[in-house]
């Protein structure tokens, strides 16, 4: 922020050329619903990768399965970057998994298998319905969408910071830890946001955060 004030950061966790973010940062569900409102309570532009929406670790491609000259080359210090580009999940029982009904480039992981779309869209609570939550929860307030943000700080492994524009302000903190935390709110009147994606309730005086749990909270 002090660097380039008036720059527009673009955010990713994953992408074509690096291990999926659920495996690279050993992510348990808890965890990856809690990076993702991080994200999406980001200033700035938010790119999501195929697959990140359902919390897909990296696959583990066969040697003779391999497409990237990387990975064939120096196999098996690098097993190259195809573990992140095996077929988009829809469904556990269509062929290749609802993805092509021809023999894709890469192989369909059999463990991605139970985290298809098909099975995400039956099951509350899943990270495909967080994904979309949290999606939601920034196209609902304007201050996420292109609000200025106040500095993002740390308290001990809880990230936090202000969002706001001319019609609200917001206060976002994320325990991005397997431990419990504590953290105070901002001065002011706060009400909470987000229980859908397990926002802690507001109560005046600080909160307490279980972990992996976040704070979103709407000045009043």
């Amino acid at each position: 922020d002090q660097a380039a004030p008036d720059a527009w950061p673009c955010w990713s966790y994953s992408n074509h050329d690096t291990v999926r973010h659920v495996t690279r940062w050993n992510l348990s569900d808890a965890a990856t619903k809690a990076y993702v409102t991080l994200l999406m309570c980001l200033r700035g532009s938010v790119c999501l990768y195929q697959g990140e929406e359902l919390g897909l670790p990296e696959a583990d491609v066969d040697f003779e399965d391999l497409q990237d000259p990387y990975g064939i080359q120096f196999w098996p210090e690098f097993k190259g970057r195809d573990g992140a580009r095996t077929p988009m999940v829809w469904t556990a029982s269509n062929q290749n998994a609802g993805f092509s009904s021809g023999k894709p480039w890469l192989p369909v992981s059999p463990v991605h298998l139970a985290q298809s779309v098909a099975a995400q869209e039956a099951e509350a609570g899943s990270m495909l319905q967080h994904y979309r939550a949290a999606i939601s929860l920034r196209h609902a307030h304007t201050a996420l969408i292109s609000g200025d943000n106040m500095g993002v700080k740390a308290t001990g492994e809880v990230v936090h910071f202000i969002r706001s524009d001319a019609q609200e302000t917001l206060f976002v903190a994320v325990n991005l830890s397997d431990e419990s935390a504590t953290i105070n709110l901002p001065a002011g009147q706060w009400a909470q946001i987000g229980a859908e994606l397990g926002s802690t309730a507001i109560t005046g005086g600080p909160v307490t955060l279980t972990p992996w749990q976040v704070c979103l909270a709407l000045k009043s």
